[in-house]
């Protein structure tokens, strides 16, 4: 523990993402309750609140206008949408942070967002994250040896995205629901050794916790109720036990509304009702869950991020035998929770690294992954096996979350092309950068070039898009102030292109001085469409064009540089499916009007 204590606590601060972690989306959305409540008294209106936030970050979005921040009640008031338990367990180190700013005589302002604040409310989230391992220590001690409890706590700790969540996001809710889930799974096996009515009142606060922090993890209620039931009869004797013992079942029911209770007064205040959804206009959609994207797509996928716990699920089948009481609440709860997790509209969930929802899993889901290692470790090559491996994955989760840190890897919009264009590297080159747009493998070498399909230098004096104010070659370039221009047209059975051959599409691209774009959305695009007899598309691919001038960091982030020209190019794979008579189209789509010019729009087949 003292290992990880370190680990976390140099991590949290040498990454030093605090300063500016609480000034927008989530993390401002389940912090801002504090500020509000306790300091400017403004629940309801939230403008003291915002304009404190704005003090020291005035270009944050407001939360007022951004449809997935504050939203309007029925009865004209404004309410946080974020729950209020983060808050409620931040309350000491927020109390701490006001009586530092107050008392460092003016260095820091008593406004809930001065440094103090946000360094306290980070320190908050790493030290729930360790009580939480240090909760678990005590759960995988009791049915595993030593050494494997240690293997698994820092596997637990630096080889999943608990790690990134607890030392740089962490004012959101999943580093605190792990500690909850620990708290909860520990305090349901001390019940059923010894029932009485504190350890009941314990479960029904953790689990009243657990609600007002996210909702839906309601559904961890089947860890204390089926904790221990192994088969039918074994559930029967449970089901009389509750009714024998109703008293104890009250007194859980109690503390969990007592718990509860700021919640319900908070949404009674903001809308009028006791009860109240307050994420309008986001749903669920429980006939179409995204499970088996939620957890193998690169865009956030839970495996491909945090890749150990694929030996957890395998050690599900190992759980009987080794942890038999974890068996019925583990199948149940994990299947419930995949299930209501990527039923949400936003199932790949942004603002994270990896499938975030998953955290709070990793208390329960420690018991089958210690079971795995534990099989694994009763022949000599299966240990040195296990050990190779997850060494591996912890320095793959740990520096990957460097990357994040650094900007080259971005887990809710990355695909698979970019993932590996960008494995283990430090410097991504051009190639990783034009597989992140077009989520095309760029070829790095066994092409040859075989001719140029087509060609424009955009010298059409008639068109209206044509301009003189710089150009590449010729007399003329192209404007693109239409949403769509600059087309070519290509039909395949004039070429001899067939299924696996290369198209190269490349434009120069100019950005006048005064033209300088900030936003990656409000670029225009390089477009190639691929399409059969019948006009249906078999393959679309895109290219943002004005950050490839410059960018010499080939940074996802860079926007591009003003005043020269330079090549945006890439390579394109015909489909499998595309056929001898088939249509390639190439053409600018520029939907916010992006002040640039192009020239020299061409097209190449390359085998």
């Amino acid at each position: 523990m003292a290992l990880i204590v370190l680990i976390y606590t140099s991590s949290f601060l040498l990454l030093e993402r605090w300063p500016t972690q609480a000034f927008g989306g989530d993390p401002w959305g389940y912090y801002a309750h504090l500020p509000s409540i306790l300091l400017f008294e403004d629940v309801g209106d939230y403008q003291k609140t915002i304009d404190a936030t704005a003090k020291y970050e005035p270009n944050m979005v407001d939360p007022r206008i951004d449809k997935y921040g504050v939203r309007e009640t029925p009865i004209g008031k404004l309410c946080i949408k974020y729950p209020l338990g983060v808050a409620m367990l931040e309350v000491p180190f927020f109390t701490l942070g006001h009586a530092w700013a107050v008392c460092s005589a003016g260095v820091y302002d008593p406004d809930g967002f001065s440094r103090p604040y946000l360094l306290l409310a980070g320190l908050g989230g790493v030290f729930y994250a360790v009580l939480g391992l240090w909760l678990l220590w005590f759960i995988l001690a009791r049915y595993f040896s030593k050494t494997t409890a240690a293997a698994m706590l820092l596997t637990i700790a630096l080889g999943t995205n608990l790690f990134y969540f607890s030392v740089y996001n962490n004012i959101m809710s999943h580093v605190f629901l792990f500690f909850l889930h620990a708290a909860l799974l520990l305090a349901s096996i001390r019940f059923w050794e010894q029932p009485g009515g504190f350890r009941a009142m314990q479960i029904g606060a953790i689990a009243g916790l657990i609600a007002i922090t996210r909702t839906q993890e309601l559904i961890v209620a089947a860890i204390p109720v089926l904790w221990g039931v192994t088969n039918r009869s074994a559930l029967i004797e449970r089901w009389r036990f509750l009714i024998r013992h109703w008293q104890l079942a009250g007194l859980a029911v109690l503390a969990f509304v007592l718990v509860l209770l700021p919640q319900l007064f908070y949404w009674k205040v903001v809308s009028g009702s006791w009860i109240y959804f307050s994420y309008q206009g986001e749903t669920f959609d429980f006939k179409h869950p995204h499970i088996w994207g939620g957890l193998t797509s690169f865009t956030n996928g839970w495996l491909i991020y945090t890749p150990v716990m694929l030996f957890a699920l395998l050690g599900l089948f190992r759980l009987p035998k080794t942890v038999p009481d974890a068996v019925w609440p583990t199948l149940i709860f994990l299947s419930l929770h995949l299930y209501i997790t990527y039923s949400w509209w936003c199932w790949y969930y942004i603002n994270g690294f990896g499938s975030r929802p998953m955290v709070e899993t990793y208390a329960l889901l420690a018991l089958p992954l210690g079971a795995f290692w534990q099989w694994g470790t009763r022949y000599f090559w299966k240990k040195w096996a296990n050990r190779i491996v997850i060494t591996g994955f912890i320095i793959l989760n740990l520096f990957q979350t460097w990357q994040l840190h650094k900007g080259i890897l971005w887990t809710q919009e990355t695909n698979r092309a970019y993932y590996f264009a960008i494995f283990g590297t430090i410097h991504p080159d051009r190639n990783a950068l034009i597989a992140y747009e077009s989520g095309e493998t760029q070829p790095r070498k066994g092409l040859t070039f075989q001719k140029k399909l087509a060609v424009t230098r955009f010298e059409d004096s008639t068109s209206i898009y044509r301009t003189d104010q710089a150009a590449f070659s010729g007399k003329w370039a192209h404007k693109p102030e239409a949403e769509f221009s600059g087309g070519l047209e290509i039909h395949a059975d004039t070429t001899k292109i067939k299924p696996g051959d290369w198209l190269r599409i490349s434009i120069q691209g100019f950005v006048p001085d005064t033209a300088k774009i900030w936003s990656r959305d409000h670029m225009a695009l390089l477009c190639v469409e691929m399409s059969n007899s019948a006009g249906k598309t078999l393959k679309y691919r895109s290219l943002r064009i004005s950050n490839k001038i410059g960018n010499k960091q080939n940074s996802i982030w860079d926007t591009g540089d003003t005043g020269y020209w330079g090549e945006a190019a890439f390579f394109v794979k015909t489909p499998r499916q595309f056929p001898a008579d088939g249509t390639i189209k190439v053409y600018i789509w520029n939907p916010r009007a992006q002040q640039l010019i192009v020239d020299d729009l061409s097209v190449e087949f390359w085998r």
